[in-house]
């Protein structure tokens, strides 16, 4: 069938079906909203990225140009597939074809190498260590043009002047020697209290737990300060900051205990 054309109009309907069954376009009080071909819901609109002061943003312009997040680091190997589409990379070792600093977005079928800019900046989500360059959790950083290098510019605001937890639960099934508890405490936390909660005795009185990190194992809590045999709640108060990011740990001793359970809570504060 000849297409049918009429350059004449000069206005349409309110609602209009784009070809048979297809999504619409619709007025809304003077709002154009995209909608489904049963008009039940919004519909998926696709374009090129903005050029213009009034262009309207993409999914993809937004997510490599402003509040960009970093959730993952290629280290020297090739990196793989993405976890998702929109996710983003930065280089933490050299090798192929990426380079330090670099940024990678997954874009569903390949990485793209992303285009940093004077005062870019990136949300660190998780720390990214083991790398020639290591970043903190929970960071800001802000790309340096004159230097060309990232700068760590501080905790994500969103992040500041907050009361935040660790915790883990240890049994008599754990190994002895040091257990983590919960994620790495970022740098600039300062421990504040520390509660071991037992709630169920471990049957080897000689059995002893302490809480602390790698440089200092009974950092925050001695094993005086825990009756692991008894149950009850143990508390030490705290305070010490870390100036780097840092994974707090708990160190067992169960002897021949058969039964046993306590629970730890490490409380830091962000400012």
């Amino acid at each position: 069938m000849a297409e049918t054309k009429n350059y004449g109009q000069t206005g349409v309907g309110e609602n209009v079906e784009i070809g048979k069954k297809g999504p619409r376009i619709k007025d809304n009080s003077g709002v154009i909203e995209h909608r489904n071909s049963a008009d039940t819901d919004f519909a998926i609109t696709r374009g090129a990225d903005p050029v213009g002061e009034n262009d309207l943003v993409t999914k993809r312009y937004l997510e490599t140009k402003s509040g960009i997040s970093v959730v993952g680091q290629i280290d020297g190997n090739a990196p793989g597939t993405g976890a998702f589409t929109g996710e983003i990379r930065i280089v933490t070792t050299a090798g192929g074809s990426y380079s330090l600093q670099e940024l990678y977005r997954w874009d569903g079928s390949q990485w793209v190498q992303l285009t940093v800019f004077e005062g870019m900046r990136i949300s660190i989500t998780d720390p990214l260590t083991g790398g020639t360059d290591e970043y903190s959790g929970d960071h800001v950083y802000l790309w340096d043009e004159d230097s060309t290098e990232w700068i760590d510019i501080g905790p994500s605001q969103a992040l500041a002047n907050v009361s935040r937890a660790r915790r883990a639960t240890i049994t008599f099934n754990d190994s002895d020697g040091a257990i983590n508890v919960g994620d790495v405490v970022p740098q600039n936390a300062i421990i504040t209290k520390i509660t071991a909660f037992v709630s169920q005795g471990f049957n080897d009185a000689a059995s002893t737990l302490t809480v602390g990190d790698a440089a200092d194992a009974d950092r925050h809590m001695e094993s005086k300060e825990i009756c692991l045999d008894v149950v009850g709640k143990y508390v030490s108060d705290q305070y010490h900051l870390y100036g780097a990011d840092t994974q707090v740990t708990a160190t067992l001793s169960k002897g021949s205990s058969t039964q046993g359970q306590v629970s730890l809570l490490v409380e830091y504060i962000i400012q």
